[in-house]
């Protein structure tokens, strides 16, 4: 009797994985002591088709150089200098990232932080097999062994990811957990004039444009703990239906300009 091998087949939309590229995009300024930790996590990702671009934000340290240095090893790694003309801060410099970015996908990353091995691969299956326009995974401290300012991800693995229960505090991430369909980001923009709190206001954005996204309960990214560490980490409060209606309205209406 003959021994038939049963071979289980990629669905087609898996087939070739590896031809999206993804665009990872740092803000760098003074991380001269710690940047090439970062960039060598990104080296020894498990998928390979991806760039790195690094907006140097007018750095006074050696950061450059060694930037450079990777530039010249591999050709996926891309150093571009923030204009004198561009405000200062890792918001304009991500703005940058995006508009030079060339990739399927993108992820906003730190210039001190660590991508697991199989961070890229994990997030773009995910995103690709789901159809989504966006996907979040996990973030966990390498060196907070006290758990000092815990990262709180609220209710984020039992609610739906909706543009309700973001703004109301219900659920929450960090920016370098979000892997993004290069058109969404391409239509959303970090606000360059504010500092603080930037990063939820972004992804305020991001959730009323669409809530076609998944959380991935894994970690994928090490966070370097600093004493002076910050993360909006505010309690949960009830946000006035009026307050929701303004914000969509004035998101939408600069959106059709």
């Amino acid at each position: 009797m003959s021994t038939y091998l049963c071979i289980l087949e990629k669905p087609n939309h898996l087939l070739h994985l590896d031809m999206y590229k993804v665009s990872i995009i740092i803000p760098n300024y003074n991380r001269a002591n710690l940047i090439g930790e970062t960039l060598d996590s990104i080296v020894r990702q498990t998928y390979e088709n991806w760039e790195c671009i690094i907006v140097d934000d007018g750095s006074t340290d050696n950061s450059i150089e060694i930037i450079k240095t990777f530039e010249e090893k591999d050709d996926r790694f891309k150093l571009y200098l923030r204009p004198k003309d561009y405000p200062k801060g890792a918001n304009a410099c991500r703005n940058i990232g995006v508009q030079e970015s060339v990739g399927d996908y993108v992820i906003f990353f730190d210039s001190d932080d660590l991508m697991m091995d199989n961070h890229i691969e994990k997030k773009l299956q995910t995103i690709i097999e789901g159809d989504l326009d966006f996907v979040i995974s996990k973030t966990t401290y390498f060196n907070n062994p006290e758990n000092i300012n815990p990262i709180n991800y609220r209710d984020l693995d039992v609610l739906p990811i909706s543009a309700d229960h973001f703004i109301m505090k219900k659920i929450n991430w960090l920016t370098l957990d979000v892997m993004i369909k290069k058109e969404i980001a391409k239509m959303l923009s970090f606000t360059e004039k504010n500092q603080s709190a930037e990063e939820y206001n972004y992804f305020v954005k991001l959730v009323l444009l669409t809530e076609n996204a998944i959380f991935l309960d894994k970690v994928l990214t090490l966070r370097r703990y600093h004493k002076d560490s910050y993360q909006v980490n505010l309690k949960p409060y009830i946000v006035a239906p009026h307050f929701f209606a303004r914000v969509h309205q004035s998101f939408f209406l600069r959106q059709s300009q």
